[in-house]
């Protein structure tokens, strides 16, 4: 039979425990049920499976008894019918589309903009003054995604686009609540927040697409090619923002947040952070980084992996049977049509089974050996089979290049009295920044 549920109050299911801290909630299910539980919020009856081989049945083997989990779903009130939030027919053949503009070798053209950016941001800093290095890293990589991926600058925009995904994340909660998406017409609290972070968005993209349009110009980026496609390829320019939409605030949420998590990380351990400096004077020789350099930073490269598996900013994946999934190895637990799935990194990531001495930052984890001895689906901070994240080769090259770049500079320091504090919304992010305070280096 199923694991009993976890105890429920009418209507609200576990919700309310669940919001109260989301990752304890999780870590708790799976410690105290073991690697399949079921718990309840609002309408959906949920299982966790913490376990790799039955995560792997259902993003990979059976993926198609799944579609997108009930938050993705709602995320198309903002993003429409992009990547990340279409199914079937529809997202195999806009993912063709898209393919292109993050092949090796372009993510390798994309290269010099994600240095330059990383640069230019951590210039800016003043020694021994206390930073937001959250802060600094999403407008980083949200103007190194604007660059590359609509060819278009908006620094000058940062502070519109951020204060809209703070809107957009506010009406969060909305996924949950019962019958709660239908409140987006509401005109008070996150459903007004929710409609003011869209049109923002959305008022930026069309202004880039009409531009495109107007010019003509190839700059060679993802919005040239949609907006300039042949007619057989051709998308409606709703199409191509919701496309150009999605890849802009994904194509820079996850590496600002890994970055961020990468700094903190290497300013808790010296050890580390030692190792760090020295392999990038060692490689650099005092030079900026190149694309040629992505595979010769292995300590760099280690540090990022480990900022995704111990704080994975997809921390849930979400998905909703669409048919009967029984679980392999457990009689009589079968996933019903309509209940969701969640594979939680966050669980699985931490698992001592998985990962010796899981709570330590260990950039050696990820050497070849080591790396060929993880379960398959035991580390999947991108997802996995055909909807893992088609921007998974661009986050793992900004990221070592990026931190690269800045600990070539710059030593990082704990702030007193600031320690992080985890917030797992749509990603997970640092609530109310992530402060350190930067040394310079002398070599």
């Amino acid at each position: 039979m199923a694991p009993p549920a976890t105890r429920s109050v009418p209507l609200l299911g576990d919700l309310l425990a669940f919001r109260r801290d989301r990752l304890g909630f999780l870590t708790h299910l799976a410690r105290e049920r073991g690697d399949v539980a079921t718990f309840r919020i609002g309408p959906y009856r949920v299982w966790q499976l913490s376990h790799p081989d039955l995560v792997h049945d259902v993003l990979v083997t059976h993926a198609q008894r799944f579609r997108k989990g009930p938050v993705l779903q709602r995320a198309k009130l903002v993003l429409g019918d992009g990547l990340l939030t279409a199914e079937g027919d529809h997202h195999r053949q806009h993912r063709r589309l898209l393919n292109h503009a993050f092949h090796p070798d372009r993510i390798t053209e994309y290269a010099t903009v994600m240095v330059d950016r990383a640069a230019s941001t951590s210039e800016r800093w003043v020694e021994g003054a206390p930073l937001d290095v959250h802060e600094q890293t999403v407008r980083m990589t949200l103007a190194t995604a604007g660059a590359t991926l609509l060819g278009t600058d908006v620094e000058a925009d940062v502070d519109l686009v951020e204060r809209a995904v703070e809107d957009l994340l506010s009406a969060y909660q909305l996924a949950f609540v019962p019958f709660g998406w239908r409140l987006q017409h509401l005109p008070v609290g996150p459903a007004r927040r929710l409609r003011r972070g869209r049109a923002a968005l959305h008022g930026l993209v069309d202004r880039a697409i009409a531009e495109r349009r107007t010019s003509g110009e190839d700059r060679g980026d993802l919005l040239s090619s949609l907006v300039l496609a042949d007619r057989a390829d051709q998308l409606s320019d709703e199409e191509i923002r919701d496309e150009a939409l999605t890849l802009l605030l994904a194509g820079h949420e996850t590496t600002a947040n890994a970055l961020a998590f990468c700094l903190h990380l290497l300013a808790q351990d010296a050890e580390v952070e030692a190792r760090v400096h020295a392999e990038v004077d060692t490689v650099l020789d005092g030079r900026r980084p190149s694309a040629d350099d992505r595979d010769r930073l292995p300590v760099c490269r280690g540090v990022f992996a480990e900022a995704l598996r111990l704080f994975p900013p997809s921390w849930a994946m979400g998905r909703e049977a669409v048919t009967e999934h029984p679980i392999d190895g457990h009689d009589g637990a079968v996933v019903q049509p309509g209940d969701v799935v969640v594979a939680p990194q966050w669980v699985i990531h931490r698992d001592p089974r998985w990962s010796e001495d899981p709570d330590r930052c260990d950039p050696d984890r990820w050497s070849p050996d080591a790396k060929a001895a993880h379960p398959r689906a035991a580390y999947f901070p991108f997802g996995g089979g055909a909807r893992q994240c088609i921007g998974e080769g661009f986050a793992w090259t900004e990221g070592v290049l990026a931190l690269a770049t800045i600990v070539s500079r710059w030593r990082l320091r704990c702030v007193d009295g600031r320690p992080p504090e985890l917030d797992p919304l749509i990603t997970l992010r640092p609530r109310d920044g992530l402060w350190l305070r930067p040394e310079r280096r002398t070599i």
